[in-house]
């Protein structure tokens, strides 16, 4: 008899890898799943064509007791200084949200003092001390009786974070199998341990040892399942003329593929203007530019670039409920979209990880005041740090870069491949299957 697994994830960032990929078919069939977000029930998850099976249960949970989450937030970000020595925490401070919030800047100084004491585990013990009973999750817990909780992220997330302390009440084994390759040192204030962890890669294993004191026996390196479809043959595969001609671009000429990030960056629009102007003015050699939105970007705020010739636009993913989410096709979609063109440009994203995959050269952007600092952060500086990537830091330095990459694609491509080794590791497609075979080592 198959044995029961909770499945909480927080949101559609996270629907979109566990969901809607081979993550979820292969869960199924090892356990009963019952899904916890806070948007999706059984009629949600039928409207919009998630998995159906006798085996799977949605249950929509909002989060509970959202003052107490808010107010150890505001804790864990004014005292917890245990990490202040990661760049991107120290990135985070000059940001406004915190610089100019004065509440969070008054507890933080006198809280010092007592900085030993103010660590991310000594509020996990807090939150696990003070957060109240929940009569619903204890009737679900004795109506499915699960084996294993098993979150996204290690509790980054508030919502996910009772489903952890609630689990250990009870004795029951929690796991995070989808958090991110800088999730462990952005969000390092906001750690609340579960008891195992399945990383990525080895790089994500050691950080999970050395800045988050993991037992090495606790994690888990599977690969990463949303990078699965890269390395899986697909008979359907368009060829490069095809692919590109249904973009409305023309075939013939190199095409530059540029990737933005979340809405919260206000610079975007400038280097997309930046690169109309290269190619009008014969700086560059006359290519297509290829712009895909991040599905946390605000696609409506390219109209402008809409009826410019060989450029086209496209926004990742589809939206659900007024969130943007990514099935298997959309995966297939940015497959194709990398593998068939010449050149990617980013901004300290985890696109540079995928054009490595392909071993198309990638430009960062770098130019943009404050927001250059992103490339010493924890996670990303090894990788500039190696090559793999060139850095635009100036104007001027855009052109040259461009044309030096179309120039001999292969150039940098060695160090590309180690950062796939380094990074991607496994690179059969099966990734999501480690995944889930490890949830059942967990539970023997």
């Amino acid at each position: 008899m198959k044995q029961t697994v909770f499945l909480a994830i927080p949101h559609h960032v996270f629907t979109s890898d566990l969901l809607r990929t081979k993550y979820i078919d292969y869960l199924l069939s090892k356990f009963k799943v019952v899904v916890f977000t806070p948007s999706i029930d059984s009629e949600t998850a039928e409207k919009y064509k998630y998995p159906q099976s006798p085996d799977i249960t949605y249950i929509k949970y909002p989060l509970e007791h959202p003052r107490f989450w808010s107010l150890f937030k505001f804790l864990r970000i004014s005292l917890v200084n245990e990490f202040d020595y990661l760049a991107s925490i120290k990135y985070w401070y000059r940001r406004p949200n915190y610089r100019d919030n004065w509440n969070r800047r008054i507890l933080r100084f006198f809280g010092r003092p007592f900085s030993w004491l103010f660590t991310a585990n000594f509020f996990s013990r807090l939150e696990n001390i003070l957060l109240p009973k929940s009569r619903k999750f204890e009737q679900l817990l004795q109506e499915y009786h699960p084996a294993l909780v098993v979150t996204a992220t290690p509790g980054f997330n508030p919502w996910e974070a009772p489903f952890i302390i609630w689990a250990k009440r009870h004795g029951i084994p929690t796991v995070a199998v989808n958090f991110t390759w800088d999730n462990l040192t952005m969000n390092a204030k906001h750690m609340r341990k579960t008891d195992y962890l399945i990383a990525w890669n080895n790089v994500m294993k050691k950080e999970a040892i050395d800045i988050h004191k993991y037992a090495a026996d606790r994690i888990f390196v599977s690969g990463t399942p949303r990078f699965d479809p890269y390395f899986v043959p697909d008979k359907n595969e368009p060829t490069r003329e095809e692919f590109l001609r249904s973009k409305g671009l023309r075939p013939e000429y190199p095409t530059l593929f540029h990737t933005t990030v979340t809405k919260a960056y206000p610079f975007q629009k400038k280097y997309i203007h930046d690169l109309i102007n290269l190619r009008r003015t014969k700086q560059i050699p006359y290519v297509n530019l290829f712009i895909r939105t991040h599905p946390l970007d605000l696609y409506k705020n390219y109209e402008e670039f809409y009826k410019v010739p060989d450029l086209y636009i496209e926004k990742a993913g589809q939206e659900i409920d007024g969130n943007v989410e990514m099935n298997y096709q959309d995966l297939l979609n940015l497959k194709y979209s990398l593998k068939y063109t010449d050149l990617n440009i980013n901004y300290a994203s985890t696109i540079t990880i995928e054009a490595c995959v392909f071993d198309k050269p990638i430009i960062n952007i770098g130019f943009i005041d404050r927001f250059a600092l992103a490339y010493e952060f924890s996670h990303y500086k090894p990788i500039y740090d190696s090559g793999a990537v060139r850095l635009a830091k100036t104007d001027e330095d855009l052109p040259k870069l461009i044309n030096a990459y179309l120039a001999d694609p292969k150039l940098d491509s060695d160090r590309r491949d180690k950062i796939v080794k380094d990074y991607v590791g496994y690179t059969d497609g099966l990734s999501y299957k480690r995944s889930v075979d490890f949830l059942e080592k967990i539970i023997q």
